[in-house]
């Protein structure tokens, strides 16, 4: 479980395709030094597990299957994109946003983005 809320960024050092799934390598920073293998990260709202890690390098290692790629944006990553990080809840931790499972169940097209005063209008098409 998530919050929701962006602990962090990180960006793409690599997006390595293998077979029918690909290898995520993100530099991850100082965040390197709390995860283990196994772990769950959200990336850009996206629940992953985290498959290796290497501290001095920062870094954290994903694989991702199709279904993933097919369902996400996760697959258009480019080296350097900035992705958004969140370790998973710590029981009995204080959150202040919302529960979020980091489960995608589709990726929607964008039919209009609009500002009204301080807030923001998304209006979008669900397949």
């Amino acid at each position: 479980m998530f919050t929701g809320l962006v602990e962090t960024t990180g960006s793409v050092i690599s997006l390595e395709p293998r077979g029918e799934s690909a290898r995520l390598t993100l530099k991850v920073g100082a965040m390197a030094a709390e995860l283990a293998d196994g772990e769950s990260v959200a990336v850009n709202g996206c629940c992953l597990t985290v498959t290796s890690k290497d501290e001095a390098a920062q870094t954290a290692c994903f694989d991702l299957l199709m279904q993933t790629l097919k369902v996400t944006s996760l697959g258009d990553l480019q080296t350097g994109s900035l992705v958004n990080l969140e370790r998973a809840m710590a029981m009995g931790a204080r959150f202040g946003g919302h529960f979020v499972q980091g489960h995608v169940d589709a990726t929607v097209k964008i039919l209009d983005w609009s500002a009204h005063g301080q807030d923001h209008r998304l209006e979008v098409e669900i397949p």
